[in-house]
């Protein structure tokens, strides 16, 4: 047994190296980094804290700062007893002889701070399991998995979630748009691999912390879409896409995966004598995307809200970042018990915004629509034909629709497809049309694409002027 208390860990040497290179050279390029990566409560002591403070707050004023006029401003506030006196920060300031170890030093301090807060998180975590509160298992393992996030969030970003100020809301704001202006990609949005969708999309694209919704009745082509999608992501991106099919089996989804990256129609893997060439060339592409190692396919069946969150979470962990979170399809997910199904959706696509906003990535949500609509003269689909999803439309950012007319009438073109982008957030909404051809999607030159479909439609209003249908 021993009587010496364990103390949280610091370092107070760190510290005062960092506090005495501020007051010797505050304006050098090191030391204006140290301002804006540490905050006051990073320090341990309470003395450096408020001394940081108030370093902090002069330099966002652009005054003096050295051992006198910091001191006369600790004594302004009323704070130069509790941070040891004029003795103390002068002390601080002459222990200094350069500047030149200030980020080490900075790194030190920091680094000391998230071993303390991993160890409130550990705390907290433990408080949750011996909790007898009427929590479930699961809903402790889902709050344990939270603390877990904030502390990774803590680790590679050093904010932690929770109420901010303004200013400290605004600095970090301003971080971003430096990073979107250098040309960054990382922050701003994301593309759907759609050329002209994209463009509609521009300049914000598909922003980060959305819910991304399809909707479409059978055989539309969602599935093509929401693997256009993911494997956009993961290839053109860089970043990590997970799938989640509770529609099809794992064999279907790579098949199809495979199809569409290559270009080769899936019909050759089933024929005798197939094209060597096109075989080869598919088998290339999908190693290409094996190696990439950004694609991720789940296919467990009756998949619930937890699962999803969790595995989501457990690769953002593992990779630190996700790109994507693709869901293919609402309807035949495990909801939760509710008076209503609209209800227990609800709370499904609730909990698919708020894993964007947590992840910040974006989650892809398929949808099936009320069959209602095929009675109507004009079939494309709206927000609100979403089946027992009444819900989807306060929640989602993006809502796009899927029209093929070939779907109703075999004598259309049976490859053209419209994407009707009917909600839109963050910018404007409007139609795109593609192709869809051997399980793919092919952009189109959307003017000669719009002006046959206008044909087509004073076509049929002629037609049906002289009694044709």
């Amino acid at each position: 047994m021993t009587s010496e208390m364990i103390l949280p860990p610091h370092s107070t040497e760190a510290e005062q190296s960092v506090i005495g290179s501020l007051l010797l050279d505050p304006q050098s390029d090191n030391c204006q980094r140290v301002l804006s990566m540490l905050k006051p409560e990073t320090f341990y002591s309470r003395q450096h804290q408020a001394i940081f403070g108030v370093i902090r707050d002069m330099n966002a004023k652009h005054q003096t700062i050295d051992g006198l006029t910091v001191t006369d401003e600790l004594e302004s506030r009323g704070l130069i007893e509790q941070v040891g006196g004029l003795g103390y920060v002068m002390q601080i300031s002459r222990g200094i002889p350069s500047t030149a170890n200030v980020m080490a030093y900075a790194f030190k301090v920091r680094d000391t701070a998230i071993e303390r807060y991993g160890i409130e998180q550990a705390n907290r975590m433990l408080e949750v399991l011996y909790a007898r509160n009427g929590m479930s298992t699961d809903e402790k393992l889902g709050a344990i998995q939270t603390l877990a996030m904030q502390l990774d969030d803590r680790t590679k970003s050093g904010n932690t979630r929770g109420a901010v100020t303004f200013a400290d809301a605004f600095e970090r704001w301003t971080h971003v748009v430096d990073r979107r202006l250098s040309g960054d990609a990382r922050a701003i949005g994301l593309t759907s691999g759609i050329k002209s969708l994209d463009d509609m999309l521009e300049p914000k694209r598909i922003v980060r912390g959305s819910l991304f919704v399809v909707g479409a009745r059978p055989k539309m082509g969602k599935t093509t879409l929401y693997l256009n999608m993911a494997l956009n992501c993961a290839n053109a991106e860089g970043l990590p896409a997970i799938a989640f099919s509770l529609e099809m089996p794992e064999e279907q989804i790579v098949e199809r995966a495979i199809s569409q990256f290559s270009g080769v129609s899936s019909t050759n893997f089933y024929l005798e004598g197939y094209d060597d060439n096109r075989f080869a060339l598919a088998s290339a592409r999908a190693l290409e995307l094996a190696q990439n190692g950004n694609l991720y396919i789940d296919d467990t069946p009756g998949l619930s809200l937890s699962h999803i969150v969790s595995e989501s979470r457990r690769i953002k962990r593992e990779r630190g970042v996700v790109g994507m979170v693709l869901v293919d399809y609402l309807t035949l997910m495990k909801a939760e018990k509710a008076e209503r199904n609209d209800l227990a959706y609800g709370i499904i696509t609730k909990g698919l915004k708020a894993l964007a906003k947590e992840l910040n990535c974006v989650v892809v949500l398929l949808t099936q629509l009320n069959r209602d609509l095929e009675k109507r003269t004009n079939k494309r689909p709206q927000p609100s034909d979403s089946r027992d999803t009444g819900q989807i439309e306060q929640d989602c950012d993006y809502w796009l629709g899927i029209y093929r007319e070939g779907a109703y009438d075999e004598n259309a073109n049976q490859q053209d497809t419209e994407l009707l982008l009917r909600l839109n957030r963050h910018g404007q909404s409007g139609v795109v049309f593609v192709e869809q051809r051997y399980g793919a999607i092919y952009d189109v030159d959307q003017d000669v694409a719009r002006q046959a479909k206008d044909r087509r439609e004073e076509k049929n209003q002629r037609y049906a002027g002289k009694g044709g249908f």
